[in-house]
């Protein structure tokens, strides 16, 4: 699990876009990283 303040590893997702974002583009910015880990898997 991440910690607040804590530096995350390097990671690339697609957006809803269909554009890869790496992580590494926001390196030194704040960032929120929000999830729905049960979306669209009907669990």
């Amino acid at each position: 699990m991440i910690e607040i303040g804590q530096t995350i590893p390097n990671f690339t997702l697609t957006s809803h876009e269909r554009e890869e974002i790496s992580i590494n583009q926001y390196r030194g910015k704040w960032v929120v990283i929000h999830t729905f880990p049960f979306a669209f898997t009907g669990g």
